[in-house]
């Protein structure tokens, strides 16, 4: 994981070394009740953990994204804003 200024906020990006995720699901990887193949084979989850996390990163002004060269593991970026100054009353 690493933790970095970025362009009016920061930037969190998580790393792993996984089996990577298969190119024909990157697309629908934040999609309601989207699983994986895998995921779907350990019967595991509903398919919602993603969606919910971008929900939430794109109602306070971030976003996410990930990328997965095949058999290279993922990267998750998750950007998110400055806090805006508070308004004087």
């Amino acid at each position: 994981m690493t933790l970095r200024p970025e362009s009016g906020g920061a930037a969190l990006t998580v790393e792993d070394r996984g089996p990577g995720i298969a190119a024909a699901d990157l697309g629908r990887l934040f999609d309601r009740f989207f699983q994986a193949p895998r995921a779907r084979e350990k019967n595991t989850g509903l398919g919602l953990g993603l969606y919910i996390v971008k929900g939430l990163m794109e109602a306070h002004g971030g976003s996410i994204a990930v990328e997965s060269p095949p058999g290279q593991g993922s990267t998750f970026r998750l950007w998110f804003p400055a806090a805006r100054p508070a308004e004087a009353a």
